[in-house]
């Protein structure tokens, strides 16, 4: 009897190791991914180009953001797989309101008192959005989003689409790229498009890679493949990597930003309070993007899992995220 008993506990053990190994090794794979997305989300929401001087520390306050959001997404979702991460559908609009704070202050204002009043305003933005997350979960509103019309969908995908494309074209240029006016300016200068051809080349390939390979880690190796190969590149081409920041192909050399850099970001005393109020017709438009996306993703979930969800229990999890 006692044989039996310690092969069923050494069967036991072994299980759940291979259960956490394997879970650690989907967290590792969903960081290659989520990081450099979190980079260009970045580039987006501070593509003013106020903030330049402060993109490392901009850069890790998305992040840390991404973290906050992955720890309440484990505690609170009732699917074990969710992944937490700054939502594309939110940015937007967190990218308009940082914009327009900055044209609002004008030149005369400090870039130090632009990106305090910038990411202040965009914390009470997040914070109240969750709040009011949390109450439409809470009273089950969730589901009036399948009353919207498919057409008013569709807008909203293509428009994050547009910024998207926006930041891609930044990320490849180094250049403040945020309309379309500043997107023509940019294909003026053929070595610009130039830099721009890895770019389409690589999302074209990651297109097809994600459409053609069900295996969640061929998405994951090719985007590994792709800096390999370029700096693969650049030893057969005998091209140094001074070089290639001379050329545009590396960004340049800039100095880590520390955690007490961060905390100084926001300075209370630089904040202009009176901005906050203009940015409240955005925020309202964000609130109900927002709610659209996170209950059309839950429902893609569902239809993906043939299991229903509940979908206004994952719209609160969504609201304590960012409240916090």
């Amino acid at each position: 009897m006692t044989k039996p008993l310690k092969q069923s506990n050494s069967s036991y053990n072994a299980q759940r190791f291979a259960k956490h190994a394997n879970s650690l090794l989907y967290g590792v794979v969903n960081a290659i991914r989520a990081i450099p997305t979190m980079y260009g989300y970045a580039v987006i929401i501070f593509s003013h180009h106020a903030f330049a001087d402060f993109m490392p520390a901009l850069s890790k306050l998305v992040i840390f953001s991404s973290a906050v959001h992955q720890v309440m997404f484990t505690l609170m979702s009732t699917m074990p797989f969710a992944i937490g991460q700054v939502q594309d559908a939110g940015l937007i609009f967190l990218s308009a309101m940082a914009t327009s704070i900055c044209n609002s202050l004008g030149d005369d204002v400090s870039p130090e008192a632009k990106v305090a009043t910038t990411i202040v305003t965009i914390g009470i933005a997040t914070a109240s959005l969750g709040v009011c997350l949390v109450v439409m979960g809470r009273f089950k509103l969730a589901a009036l989003t399948s009353y919207l019309p498919m057409p008013v969908i569709g807008g909203y995908l293509a428009f994050i689409g547009v910024f998207c494309l926006y930041a891609g074209l930044a990320l490849s240029t180094g250049l403040v790229i945020n309309d379309f006016s500043s997107m023509i300016d940019m294909f003026h200068d053929t070595h610009n498009i130039l830099l721009c051809v890895p770019g389409f080349l690589g999302g074209a390939i990651l297109l097809v890679v994600s459409q053609n390979f069900k295996n969640p880690f061929a998405l994951s190796t090719a985007i590994m493949v792709m800096p390999v190969f370029f700096f693969l590149v650049l030893a057969i081409g005998s091209i140094s990597l001074d070089e290639a920041r001379q050329d545009g192909w590396v960004d340049p050399v800039e100095k880590t930003a520390s955690i007490s850099e961060l905390v100084n970001l926001f300075d209370f005393d630089l904040v202009h309070w009176d901005q906050i109020p203009n940015q409240i017709v955005t925020w309202i438009g964000m609130v109900f993007i927002v709610a659209i996306s996170s209950s059309l993703d839950v429902v893609a979930i569902e239809i993906d899992m043939g299991t229903k969800l509940d979908i206004n229990h994952e719209l609160k999890t969504v609201g304590w995220s960012n409240v916090v």
